[in-house]
């Protein structure tokens, strides 16, 4: 089974991994720097992009068939040969006439390439949301090896861990009683004096290991 800290660690992983994606995704995505403004500005953005190539072409189209239109294409410097392209597309895609007033101009410029965006409110909660839920999964990963410790210290009964230390303690050994010389005999004593022939005879009867009483 797995403890609350392996649990509270992989998923901390997860969220880290999850945060910086989408971090990286809030800090670098680049920021539009132009949107079509009215309904035939996008329609005619959708023709003439495919040929200019993406990002390469701004317009802007003013005025009314009535009193003649005037539309104003900016190109990307890259993209300078399509221009004479993207003049016919434009003029057949609006019905352009000179004679009605109608004006195209083309123009060639370098575009600023779209900068690293910051994020919005929302992007910044979602990130704060990220760091607080990593916060929380790292304490209780961190925190549970010493809460699971406590638990079991408390859990343990006494008599397991009196058991416990008394195996760990040492086994001094008993000290042992001094030896103490048996005084001799006070008849072995009389009968040396008395028969010192005796004796050593008995003596020597020992020695050859005969026993006997005297």
């Amino acid at each position: 089974m797995l403890s609350t800290r392996a649990v509270a660690l992989f998923a901390l992983v997860i969220a880290v991994v999850l945060s910086s994606w989408r971090g990286a995704d809030l800090f670098t995505h680049p920021v539009e720097a132009w949107v079509p403004g009215s309904t035939i500005e996008a329609s005619l953005m959708g023709i003439l992009e495919p040929v200019a190539g993406n990002g390469n072409i701004r317009l802007s189209v003013t005025g009314d068939g009535g009193s003649g239109r005037s539309v104003l294409i900016l190109l990307e410097s890259t993209a300078a040969e399509t221009a004479p392209t993207l003049q016919r597309l434009a003029t057949s895609a609006l019905l352009l006439s000179p004679e009605a007033g109608d004006q195209l101009v083309i123009e060639q410029a370098e575009f600023a390439r779209g900068v690293a965006g910051r994020p919005d409110a929302a992007g910044w909660t979602e990130l704060g949301l990220y760091a607080l839920l990593c916060s929380l999964l790292a304490w209780v990963g961190f925190r549970a090896p010493a809460d699971e410790a406590v638990s079991v210290s408390q859990d343990t009964p006494a008599a397991e861990t009196k058991t416990a230390r008394s195996d760990t303690a040492e086994i001094i050994p008993a000290p042992t009683a001094p030896r103490t010389v048996r005084q001799a005999d006070p008849d072995a004593a009389a009968l040396v004096r008395k028969d010192p022939a005796r004796t050593a005879s008995i003596l020597r009867s020992w020695m050859r290991g005969e026993g006997g009483a005297a």
